[in-house]
């Protein structure tokens, strides 16, 4: 057990290494001379060895069905308001607006004849006790005034050898009810500067599946003061409302229509009409779709029944809209041109324009190389092949799953060895799942690249020239050598200390910058050479199910394991 639980770590170390192959595993240009077009074929091969060059990965998208199935809708417009944990309290004397009230405080200074500094209370009467002078009335006053109206008072006792200069120093606490469909409704203390959305926020926020972000209503001794609609505020910054008070209560409505918008926009929400859900005209102006945007998805439901609707944008903006409505926009009209990226060693531009059906071999005629260029080692990446390497790598595990967990044993032994099995091969699935595939195309010897059609966001790599070759795998002393002619893949595994115990040795393979593969044999300059290991009997449908995932993710998986 011992030694098997030693060849198992072994082989799984190997696999964790292969994870990063997959990643960037090529496909195989293939020249259908009679179309006159490139198609890319299944077979691929790796092409690099213990090196991390995935790219970063964008969120995978649903489709509007999806989402509608699983219950999922963009965040409501407005919903970064709540996303802090606390309401911010601004100091009473920041807002030249904002009307003092019971509970204030009022700083006094005197100055000439008499020099005091005095911090009066607003009483329950709207007055403040002004020494010497007596009760002045201020409730009511605006911030701004404040000290006009104590100097008035001030004049009536004190001779213009003293003068008067009064601020608010700081608003008053009061307690402010929230209610409806709200994270955290009750009572809630704040400042009596603070507006309703500061409340609002002190409340958790409103409800994303039930509160309205539009009909809010603030109500005093059982009256409405005033109605609150936050997109007023959102879209044009206006906060003006009621002057809360202690007691006062914030009601938020129930929710009103909505519609979610996806897809390349600037503003992918859910939006809240006020009556009817309106129409794409005002939906346009709330969520900005992108100048490229051509077409409209539209799904929902009309009379009980589904509607689905694809629409230009002119017609999508006489369309009415109905609650619940799921809207995506998209750019469907295909452009004449698209661009070409090239990295590596070239000398001239980074990206090129060309017209949709232009072929690679014409492009690369254009690109100046750089003198330390591997010129036969150019290959493409292409977002369609990656494409289709990630769906069949996703496919292919969630099949090895399923497998792992529900084959029978047919002893004890066998059950504890396929349950160590299990654990290894969970851990590789996890890793698995994480790796972007980057739909590499390597372009043999004998292709016609002026037959190789280009598609839009493709990349052309240009590999620099290598010196080095790199040993992998089941060697005794796994590393980089600087290239020499005439050696071959075993003479690079006797200088890397030979083969291990473990190491399948009538498989080892040459991997090419490019991509493309070979077993053994003639090493150029940047080759990798990977010795896999053997397969011991009992781990051996274990190899043949990761074969079988690799191979169809683009890993020619027959020239790497010959176990069959």
């Amino acid at each position: 057990m011992i030694m098997f639980s030693h060849l198992h770590a072994r082989l799984f170390a190997f696999f964790a290494g292969a994870l990063l192959l997959i990643a960037v595993t090529p496909a195989v240009a293939q020249i259908d001379e009679n179309a006159g077009a490139s198609a890319v074929g299944a077979g691929s091969a790796p092409s690099a060895v213990i090196q991390d060059d995935q790219r970063g990965s964008e969120a995978r998208r649903t489709t509007l069905r999806q989402d509608q199935r699983a219950g999922t809708r963009p965040q409501p417009f407005g919903a970064e308001l709540f996303q802090q944990t606390e309401a911010s309290e601004a100091s009473g004397a920041a807002d030249p607006n904002y009307v003092v009230q019971p509970g204030d405080v009022v700083s006094v200074t005197t100055y000439g004849l008499v020099n005091e500094t005095a911090r009066l209370v607003v009483d329950a009467e709207g007055n403040i006790a002004l020494p010497n002078v007596g009760p002045v009335r201020i409730a009511g006053t605006r911030s701004a005034d404040v000290s006009d109206v104590v100097s008035a008072a001030s004049s009536e006792v004190y001779q213009s050898t003293v003068q008067v200069y009064a601020t608010v120093a700081d608003a008053g606490e009061i307690q402010v009810f929230v209610t409806g469909p709200v994270r955290q409704p009750g009572g809630h203390t704040g400042v009596s500067q603070s507006s309703v959305i500061g409340f609002l926020q002190s409340a958790g926020g409103i409800d994303a599946d039930r509160g309205s972000y539009r009909q809010i209503i603030v109500r005093r001794n059982g009256e409405t003061l005033g109605a609150v609609d936050l997109y007023n505020f959102l879209l044009n910054g206006d906060l003006s409302g009621v002057n809360l008070r202690n007691g006062d209560v914030i009601v938020v409505g129930q929710q009103g229509p909505v519609v979610s918008v996806s897809g390349d926009a600037r503003a992918s929400y859910t939006f809240e009409f006020t009556n009817v859900a309106g129409t794409g005209a005002e939906l346009l102006r709330y969520s900005r779709p992108r100048p490229e945007i051509t077409h409209v998805s539209v799904l929902g439901t009309r009379n009980g029944t589904p509607y689905n609707a694809y629409l230009t944008r002119d017609e999508f903006a006489m369309l009415a809209l109905a609650d619940g409505d799921r809207v995506r926009y998209e750019a469907d009209a295909p452009s004449d041109t698209f661009v070409v990226r090239v990295m590596g060693a070239h000398d001239g531009p980074s990206a090129y324009v060309v017209n949709r059906g232009d072929y690679l071999g014409p492009l690369l005629a254009r690109i100046p190389l750089d003198p330390l260029a591997d010129a036969p080692m150019i290959h493409l990446e292409r977002e369609s092949i990656a494409e289709t390497q990630r769906i069949l790598l996703q496919e292919n595990l969630a099949r090895l799953e399923r497998a792992i967990y529900t084959a029978p044993s047919s002893s004890a032994a066998s059950a504890q060895a396929r349950a160590t099995q299990a654990a290894s091969l969970g851990l590789f699935i996890e890793r698995a799942r994480q790796v972007e595939p980057r739909g590499l195309v390597a372009l043999p010897d004998d292709a016609n690249l002026n037959q190789v059609l280009l598609e839009p966001d493709d990349v052309i790599i240009i590999p620099y020239v290598n010196q080095t070759v790199v040993i992998a795998g089941e060697v005794e002393l796994a590393q980089t050598l600087l290239w020499t002619p005439g050696n071959d893949a075993r003479d690079y595994v006797r200088r890397a200390g030979g083969f291990t115990n473990l190491a399948n040795r009538s498989d080892t393979l040459v991997i090419h910058p490019d991509g493309s593969v070979q077993r053994g044999g003639a090493v150029r300059a940047g080759d990798r050479i990977l010795v896999p290991p053997k397969a011991p009997g009992q781990t051996l449908q274990f190899i043949r199910d990761i074969t079988q995932i690799l191979g169809q993710t683009g890993l020619a998986a027959a020239s790497i394991f010959r176990i069959f």
